[in-house]
């Protein structure tokens, strides 16, 4: 008899693919809860976001319509299992999932699963499909499931990559410019290039013998074709650099600007979409199928551009898409709240118990690093605040004078000692004062580069100017739930190359707005802040909520009392009476 966890996933067809190694991982996160006859394991239109495998006894779902009338109903043996498609796309439970008789079942949460894949890169393609002679999956994950895993795909492609994603966010569509588009772009200067070699193959034998004439006649033709395809190269690797990314959370826009060198990421959430305009304004977008897709949101970022796309329709699509299943997905964590307060308030049994030491593991603390590093570390976590530093460039910029200033005293020394025969004791007093006032010139630069510094804690995002030694401070802040957007921009060359740019923070007022200037990866930042801004959204929404559906529950325990002990009339007359003869 199979009684662990691993060796019953490991009989399943859907893991069957996995090795040791990944098994042993998959167990790590999989729960074990059980459950008596009777026992709901799982309301219809409540949020699916889990895998459930019958691990013993029998589940039975029911599916009824508005009307309370019943479309559909299977049962669950041992082995059986369903929500695979969740793992990947969590949507609303399609039928009530009943205990009949005693059983145990494992839950397997997407987010629990995301991360497994992250730290097995391989799993995935252990995981795809195997299908027998009739078309029939014999392992891995349904064909609908293993396409939701196409956006784990998608997720480590370079365009979504470039953008910094969070690790429950998910890739719904990611887009290039079109290649219709670039061979457009291509078309002048490669035409241009063209007629460059035609004419130099032409005017070859007119060459000049000799002489300067010679020369000029050989390099003019290949100054012009280099232009042209400086040209050419140019077009090509602005258009390759440019990504449109949707994610389960995002709208992603990243713009790669090569006449600047620069790179700018805006990122803005889906619930701020308002409307999607589709526009193909030529013959040749019509033709070839390629135009813009005109996001208008609600942030201060305003329209966000998709332009020179394929098939922009598909933006459109997976955005109704998105809102609605975030409406399906809303309509369901608000009925399983509400149902919560109800069984908490009345102190009704969960109807699943865990077995053992299958409790979500606690939260460690992240370790604290040694003062030194901790002092200059670009990205510093203690408990839920956040700090970040400038880059370590505009550290060498600010300490750029000081360092010049002691080579050269250094120099100067060189000079007075050996060209006009001075000596140390002669030129102690002036160059220990120098180099002391050079030395308090640096540790001040490098103060004032560790003093400045950015804060992101569970509440409020903070920017700190401080000056060295106490003489000053200037502070601005805003709490996390007045932010609107965020957006990333690496503004030219040095900063592309060498990751640092700037992050800049819309609020609800335009006074309020912070910038994080001159900060190592600044996607990454932004991304850092999205989270936080997640997290105190749900935790708004959690405590906003909470009042009011406690109230509910006060109110329905009140009606139930009355009832039972019948104070309350009744409201419309019994059949028969006055009223409801024909």
């Amino acid at each position: 008899m199979v009684t662990s966890k691993r060796e019953f996933l490991e009989q399943l067809p859907l893991f069957a693919a996995l090795t040791e190694e990944e098994l042993d991982g998959l167990a790590e996160i999989t729960r074990e809860y059980e459950f008596e006859d009777g026992a709901v394991i799982a309301y219809q239109r409540d949020v699916g976001n889990s895998l459930y495998v019958v691990k013993s006894g029998r589940l039975f779902a029911r599916a009824v319509d508005v009307q309370g009338i019943v479309r559909d109903s299977r049962s669950f043996l041992a082995g059986d299992y369903f929500g695979e498609e969740w793992l990947f796309t969590p949507n609303a439970h399609l039928a009530t999932v009943k205990g009949k008789g005693n059983g145990r079942v494992l839950i397997i949460q997407s987010r629990d699963f995301l991360q497994y894949l992250d730290a097995h890169r391989d799993v995935l393609d252990n995981l795809e499909p195997v299908y027998d002679d009739s078309d029939k999956v014999v392992s891995g994950l349904s064909a609908t499931a293993w396409e939701d895993a196409r956006k784990i795909r998608l997720k480590a492609d370079r365009g979504s990559a470039a953008v910094s994603l969070l690790p429950d966010e998910l890739v719904e569509y990611l887009a290039y410019r079109s290649r219709w588009y670039l061979l457009l772009r291509l078309l002048t200067p490669g035409f241009l290039l063209f007629l460059t070699g035609i004419g130099t193959f032409i005017l070859l034998p007119l060459r000049p013998e000799a002489g300067v004439l010679r020369v000029l006649f050989m390099a003019l033709p290949s100054i012009i074709g280099g232009i042209f395809f400086l040209w050419l190269v140019f077009n090509y690797l602005d258009w390759r650099n440019d990504y449109f990314v949707i994610t389960n959370k995002r709208l992603i826009h990243r713009e790669f600007d090569l006449r600047r060198f620069s790179i700018n990421v805006v990122k803005i959430p889906i619930e701020q979409i308002q409307s999607v305009e589709i526009s193909k304004p030529n013959l040749l977008s019509n033709l070839f199928n390629f135009g813009t897709a005109r996001v208008t949101t609600a942030a201060q970022a305003g329209t966000v551009y998709f332009d020179n796309i394929d098939d922009p329709r598909a933006v459109k699509a997976t955005l109704n898409a998105l809102s609605q299943r975030v409406k399906t997905l809303d309509a369901g964590r608000e009925q399983a709240i509400m149902r919560d307060s109800l069984e908490s308030h009345f102190q009704a049994d969960h109807p699943l118990h865990a077995i053992g030491d299958d409790a979500p593991p606690p939260i460690t603390a992240p370790r604290r690093q040694s003062g030194f590093r901790q002092h200059y570390r670009w990205r510093v976590e203690e408990g839920d605040t956040v700090t970040y530093r400038k880059h370590l460039f505009v550290l060498l910029r600010q300490t750029f004078g000081p360092v010049m200033s002691f080579i050269g005293l250094g120099l100067l020394y060189w000079l007075l000692t050996r060209l006009f025969g001075f000596t140390l004791g002669q030129l102690w007093i002036i160059f220990s004062l120098l180099l002391l006032g050079n030395l308090g010139w640096l540790i001040w630069q490098v103060e004032d580069w560790s003093n400045d510094i950015f804060q992101v804690t569970s509440r409020v995002i903070v920017d700190i100017d401080r000056r060295p030694f106490g003489f000053g401070e200037s502070r601005k802040q805003a709490p996390l739930s007045n932010i609107q957007n965020v957006s990333a921009n690496r503004p030219g060359l040095l900063q592309t190359i060498f990751d640092f740019g700037t992050v800049f923070i819309e609020t609800a007022g335009a006074d309020a707005n912070i910038t994080f200037e001159d900060v190592p990866h600044p996607s990454r930042i932004q991304s850092d802040i999205f989270k936080r801004i997640d997290e105190v959204r749900e935790a708004q929404r959690v405590k906003e909520g909470a009042q009011r559906r406690k109230e509910y529950a006060v109110l329905l325990d009140v009606y139930k009392q009355a009832t039972e002990q019948g104070r309350i009339p009744q409201r419309t007359p019994p059949p028969g009476e006055s009223g409801y003869e024909n």
